[in-house]
């Protein structure tokens, strides 16, 4: 099986940086496409205003600034894949982040969907509501984990 479809969810953070590379350096490798995923998470915004710690205006403009936080960071990741001669596609979704992440890697028809390390539930409940590991479970490909900075930054750097 030729692998020549990579998706990568990102978020924004250091840690996305990180996957971001992974991601860059496997399309590198493989000859394969690259497509960035952010996604605005339309339920915490929700969840926000329902429990009035936003009123209306506060929530769309907390809204715009993720939406321009993603921007931001979706023009970076390609501007790294640019400097390893990867073409990368960088999206921008509101919504359920499981959700958006597996039906956007489902219609891309993604070979690998590469993802950040999740995190250590402190309950039984945190493993259900863990975006990341909604993600993990429900996507319709093989799915990469994102775990070791060094071994990363060595791959990324090898290119």
């Amino acid at each position: 099986m030729a692998i020549t479809n990579i998706v990568v969810s990102v978020a924004g953070g250091p840690g996305s940086v990180m996957t971001a590379k992974y991601a860059i350096a496997l399309a590198k490798v493989l000859n394969a496409g690259l497509t960035a995923i952010y996604v605005v998470d339309e339920k915490v915004l929700h969840e926000l205003l329902k429990s009035r710690i936003f009123v209306e205006v506060e929530a769309r403009v907390y809204e715009r600034d993720l939406e321009q936080q993603g921007n931001v960071f979706l023009e970076r990741v390609k501007k790294m894949s640019e400097t390893k001669s990867v073409k990368c596609e960088g999206i921008l979704l509101k919504g359920m982040i499981s959700d958006e992440v597996t039906n956007k890697a489902k219609e891309l028809n993604a070979d690998i969907l590469v993802m950040g390390d999740i995190k250590e539930p402190a309950s039984r409940t945190d493993v259900y509501y863990d975006e990341g590991e909604r993600i993990l479970r429900k996507a319709g490909c093989s799915v990469i984990v994102v775990k070791d900075p060094s071994a990363v930054e060595s791959f990324y750097k090898e290119i």
